[in-house]
C-alpha cells in the first residue's frame, strides 16, 4: 500500500520520516495493529507496527521490548506516536512444530523462552499495568453474556482469579501473551513478539500457551497435554503447578469474556476451559 492512502497515513508518513524508512509494504492487519515490512537506511529490513485507536499502549510495549534487549524477545528500534519499529523476523512460528508432532518440544521452547524473559535486569519499566488492573473487565463482566450452560465456568474462573491474586507472590515485568502464535524463529532462536506489558505473577506468562495453537482443540482440550505442559513449566521454572493451571483457566475465561464483548463465538474457549478447570481441581 503506498504511503498516503491508508486511514492511518499520517502516522505512517511520520514514522517513515522519523526512522528513514522506505519500501513500506503492508503485510498484516489485526484488530489492534497494521504491520508493515520496511527497509531502514542501512538497507536492513524491519517491522513497523501502527497501533489502532483504543488498542494496547505502544509506549508500554516498546519500553518492555527495550528492557528485554532482544533476549527472548524481538529487538526494539524505536517507539513514537502509536508506532513501534522492531527487527524483521520471518522464520516459522512455534505453532508449526506443535502441530507437526513436536508439541512437547514446543512446550520446552516456551519454558526456555519465558525463563529468558524473566531474567532479573536493572531499570524495570515503570509504565506497566498491574495484572489485577488488566483483569478488571474480567472481574466486572456480566455473567449473563455467557451462554446459560457455561455461566458456572465464568463464576468458577473468577473465584479462582480472586483466590490466586489474593495470595502473595513475586511480581515482575510480564510479556502478557506468550504463546505459539506470537513466538517466531530468529537466527538466535525462538523469540516472542507483540507484548502487552504487564506487572505481576511470573506464572501468568505461561497461561496463554495452554490455549494455543489457536483453534486446535485436539491439543488444547486434551487433559494429558494440559498436565504435561504444567509439569514441564513447573519443573523448568519452579512455579507451583496449581498456580500455573489457575492462571491458564483465568486466561481462557478472560479471553472468552473479551470475545463475547466483541460479539464473537466462544465455542473454542468452551471446548478447552472445562478441561483446564478439571485438571486444576486435581492439581
Amino acid at each position: 500500500m503506498p504511503i498516503g492512502t491508508a486511514p492511518h497515513d499520517t502516522v505512517l508518513n511520520k514514522a517513515a520520516i522519523r526512522w528513514s524508512l522506505s519500501k513500506l509494504t503492508q503485510v498484516a492487519e489485526t484488530p489492534e495493529t497494521w504491520t508493515y515490512k520496511v527497509q531502514r537506511d542501512d538497507n536492513s529490513l524491519a517491522a513497523l507496527r501502527i497501533y489502532k485507536p483504543g488498542a494496547s499502549d505502544p509506549e508500554r510495549a516498546g519500553d518492555l521490548l527495550e528492557w528485554y534487549r532482544g533476549d527472548g524477545a524481538i529487538r526494539h528500534f524505536g517507539t513514537a506516536e502509536n508506532a513501534i519499529l522492531t527487527e524483521w523476523a520471518e522464520g516459522r512460528m512455534l505453532s508449526e512444530p506443535a502441530l507437526d508432532g513436536k508439541d512437547a518440544q514446543a512446550t520446552a521452547a516456551i519454558a526456555n523462552l519465558v525463563g529468558m524473559l524473566h531474567v532479573v535486569r536493572p531499570d524495570e519499566p515503570e509504565n506497566l499495568v498491574s495484572l489485577r488492573t488488566y483483569l478488571s473487565d474480567f472481574f466486572a463482566a456480566d455473567v449473563r453474556i455467557w451462554p446459560d450452560t457455561a455461566r458456572d465456568l465464568y463464576a468458577r474462573s473468577v473465584g479462582i482469579a480472586y483466590a490466586t491474586l489474593d495470595k502473595p507472590a513475586a511480581e515482575i515485568p510480564l510479556h502478557g501473551a506468550v504463546h505459539h502464535d506470537r513466538i517466531v524463529l530468529a537466527e538466535r532462536g525462538w523469540i516472542a513478539r507483540s507484548p502487552i506489558g504487564l506487572w505481576g505473577d511470573p506464572a501468568y506468562d505461561l497461561a496463554a500457551s495452554f490455549l494455543h495453537p489457536w483453534g486446535k482443540v485436539k491439543l488444547a482440550a486434551d487433559p494429558i497435554r494440559i498436565n504435561a505442559m504444567a509439569d514441564v513449566f513447573a519443573a523448568k521454572l519452579g512455579h507451583k503447578r496449581k498456580r500455573i493451571l489457575a492462571f491458564a483457566a483465568i486466561y481462557a475465561a478472560n479471553s472468552a469474556c473479551q470475545a463475547l464483548a466483541a460479539g464473537e463465538s466462544i465455542n473454542w474457549h468452551l471446548a478447552v476451559l472445562p478441561n483446564l478447570l478439571a485438571v486444576y481441581d486435581l492439581a
